[in-house]
């Protein structure tokens, strides 16, 4: 299972945590007298923009608009090459938007809970963020872990897409975290926003392929914002927050 990569750097270190790895991965399983199968984890960054309203396939085209998922769908070419070479099983995961436990600062997800943590210990009148309205496929990190357990003894190969197979705003995220939170003040959405939510306006995955192999989603959206806010470290949570 290579859960390894990168989602930020330089465009060496990029290929050099999403492709290069991939490509030692393929080789070390070859050297191997039974080659065990591969599950890798791929990004739905690999899709670029898709229009308002589509699902994405497996077998749409792959048009990434950032360095980053250039170079996930570089690593996804790989393993699908090593699947039609007829010596190695593989699945690669396309992953949307997981969310759960342990999710960076850099992310909204992870920069809004521990923003809104804190606006609510603090008494804040007010919590900014950029423009609120992409809609995302928020998919919870249990759930893709399941995914990546149920595929190691499924038939399924090449690329399959995980997510929840629904687009919500990403508004309906914070929303989420202020109920939680507690916090009763303001939310702004004058700061600047981000640019890859400009370029990448809409995003849902079709997870038919997933489904059908006998896979169930088992955990809901609020399940997600609860764990994360449930994973923050007490310097960044505040007491009582979840009660």
């Amino acid at each position: 299972m290579n859960c390894a990569g990168r989602t930020h750097g330089s465009p060496e270190e990029l290929h050099a945590g999403n492709v290069t790895l991939v490509e030692g991965l393929i080789a070390a399983v070859l050297r191997r007298l039974t080659p065990p199968r591969i599950v890798h984890l791929a990004s739905a960054a690999e899709y670029g923009a898709v229009p308002e309203g589509h699902a994405s396939r497996e077998d749409d085209p792959a048009c990434p608009l950032s360095p980053y998922g250039a170079s996930k769908l570089a690593g996804t070419v790989l393993i699908e090459q090593a699947v039609r070479s007829g010596h190695v099983q593989a699945v690669a995961l396309r992953l949307t938007n997981p969310l759960g436990a342990g999710i960076g600062a850099g992310t909204l997800p992870g920069r809004a809970a521990r923003e809104l943590s804190a606006a609510a210990q603090e008494g804040r009148d007010t919590v900014r963020f950029g423009p609120l309205g992409a809609r995302r496929d928020f998919v919870d990190a249990h759930d893709v872990a399941r995914a990546v357990l149920h595929t190691l003894t499924s038939d399924l190969s090449g690329v399959v897409n995980v997510g929840s197979g629904r687009a919500r705003p990403v508004r309906d995220l914070v929303d989420g975290l202020v109920a939680l939170t507690g916090f009763r003040g303001q939310i702004l959405e004058d700061a600047p926003g981000s640019p890859r939510s400009g370029d990448v306006p809409y995003q849902r995955a079709d997870i038919s392929r997933l489904l059908d192999s006998g896979f169930t989603l088992h955990h809901s959206f609020h399940d997600s914002l609860y764990v994360l806010l449930r994973g923050l470290n007490p310097a960044e949570a505040r007491a009582g927050v979840l009660s």
